[in-house]
């Protein structure tokens, strides 16, 4: 392992980020307040960047760790085309994400690990090259949660009250899509979109199903007190879909990341007449029930034809977990 000192900073790092971790040749460089990780990193000095200039699934600007001197804790954020996963699990763009000891951050084909007291040299510079963006096609367990009859609440709410309890609403959803291993993708309007990854996860439809669940249940909790609610003074209800398919992630302008897919247009159509009708609050896909096996119990099947798609779809209520 070679050493590098970071000169420009005072006191003991805070960590330290590794790369190539257990490899004979293994790096580290300190992590002090900021570290940036990427093909480039232009504008940044040696002492405070990675560089992975052998692979353009990498990109200029892929990554940063950063240091929260109030948590007393590592972050990392995510600024590149094609996504970062830690621990095998693809993590949100441009959100911090809170790191531990032993971390491991997968960053194309690289491997990164935080870990307390290692030191490394410096990388070297090359030449300026386009990111190769990755759009290989994968297969993915998405849910797409949509709240019922949202439009009309919308239009008569109180603005304010409005904007208080959806952030409510959609704050704990995400702390429960992180404890299920799940990334956020967007939110649609009033739909929150979630997926997992088959390639780095075979349980990805369990845990689908396990988030629509016990999320199905948080929102009857969180709404019953919410001052917003439906004209004849019901709580909010949501609309759930589960689905499976093989779809592709595409970074566009302005730094979104789109989903495209025939399963992506499955879900948010089954969403939106999730709960309706005497349905179940949580429906999902043949494929979704064939892959959770004996985790969960479904009714009898439904089929429907999906609007703006050719051929139906058969759909099972999630009754239990």
């Amino acid at each position: 392992m070679s050493e590098d000192t970071n000169t420009t900073d005072d006191g003991e790092p805070f960590g330290y980020v590794v790369l190539d971790p257990g490899a004979p040749d293994e790096r580290a460089l300190p992590l002090f307040d900021r570290l940036f990780v990427g093909r480039e990193c232009s504008g940044v000095d040696d002492a405070h960047r990675i560089l992975l200039t052998n692979d353009l699934a990498v990109s200029r600007n892929h990554l940063e760790f950063r240091v929260d001197p109030q948590l007393s804790r590592a972050l990392v954020v995510d600024t590149s085309s094609n996504g970062v996963r830690l621990n095998g699990v693809r993590i949100e763009r441009a959100v911090g994400v809170p790191i531990n000891g032993g971390d491991q951050i997968q960053v194309g084909s690289h491997l990164l690990e935080f870990r307390p007291a290692l030191i490394t040299r410096k990388p070297a510079r090359t030449e300026q090259r386009s990111t190769t963006a990755i759009s290989t096609p994968m297969t993915m367990a998405m849910v797409v949660g949509d709240l019922i009859n949202f439009s009309t609440v919308s239009e008569q709410a109180d603005q304010q009250v409005l904007a208080r309890d959806i952030h409510v609403l959609y704050t704990k959803l995400r702390e429960l899509l992180t404890e299920h291993r799940g990334t956020l993708v967007d939110y649609v309007g009033d739909a929150f979109f979630a997926s997992w990854e088959l390639e780095v996860d075979p349980l990805v439809a369990v845990h689908a199903l396990n988030f629509a669940t016990v999320a199905n249940t948080v929102v009857s909790e969180l709404t019953a007190g919410f001052e917003l609610r439906y004209e004849d003074g019901t709580p909010l209800r949501m609309g759930w879909a589960v689905v499976m398919g093989p779809v592709t992630m595409q970074l566009m302008p302005g730094s979104v990341v789109m989903v495209l897919g025939d399963a992506v247009n499955v879900g948010f159509r089954i969403a939106s007449i999730a709960g309706r009708e005497t349905r179940a609050s949580i429906l999902a896909t043949k494929l979704i029930k064939e892959s959770a096996g004996d985790s969960f119990t479904f009714s009898e099947p439904e089929t429907v034809t999906v609007k703006g798609r050719v051929g139906e779809e058969t759909i099972y209520g999630v009754t239990a977990g």
